[in-house]
């Protein structure tokens, strides 16, 4: 199963400039998916980036038909009710996978959603939460561009980036090397304090 990344924005303005972003270095709209509570932010996304649910979604959909499962379709666009959070309005491959049988039976809701979209479980709920909240789920597969993703959800205020730097290791320019402990001591003798440092008294006396 493809990986997938999922980026967390405060706005569709940055959302959608994330998703245009990404048709930009050519990923296709069937690899994106989003994930909103509000409805008009789902609109204007899918609007301006034609990021539509898959066709034949109203078929899947419509058999779901349980308590707690879809509560509807709105313009191609996949509709879940979770207990607790209330309507999840999602477009693209995660609609999907929202309007299966065993999600619209209350098994899992959105987490159980996005696990079927291979997201570990513990990333499933914090995401889940994020929604709960009012943000906006993005979710794209990686395809072995790991590194493209994460900048354009990084330079697009994605809330959750500190997860990207821990995959690739830390990164902070503004650590720099201490010039003063490591090498170019010869230049900096005469003002090294040797009153306080007994051992660089004798390593300099000879």
């Amino acid at each position: 199963m493809t990986k997938k990344i999922v980026g967390i924005f405060d706005t569709e303005r940055e959302a959608t400039r994330a998703i245009q972003e990404l048709q930009g270095r050519g990923f296709r709209n069937e690899d994106i998916s989003v994930v909103t509570r509000d409805r008009d932010d789902l609109n204007t996304i899918t609007d301006e980036t034609d990021t539509m649910a898959p066709e034949g979604i109203a078929t899947g959909a419509a058999t779901g038909g349980v308590v707690g499962g879809i509560a509807g379709l709105l313009a191609g666009i996949g509709a879940l009710a979770i207990p607790g959070i209330g309507p999840i309005i999602a477009a693209g491959p995660i609609a999907a996978a929202l309007t299966g049988a065993a999600v619209g039976a209350g098994a899992g809701g959105l987490v159980g959603g996005l696990v079927g979209l291979g997201i570990p479980e513990d990333e499933a709920k914090e995401y889940e939460g994020y929604v709960d909240q009012g943000k906006i789920l993005v979710l794209v597969d990686d395809n072995g561009r790991d590194t493209e993703i994460h900048d354009i959800f990084r330079g697009n205020r994605s809330l959750n980036a500190s997860r990207y730097e821990s995959s690739v290791g830390p990164t902070n320019p503004d650590i720099i090397p201490d010039d003063s402990r490591v090498g170019n001591t010869m230049g900096n003798r005469g003002s090294m304090n040797t009153d306080t440092d007994p051992d660089l008294y004798n390593r300099n006396k000879f």
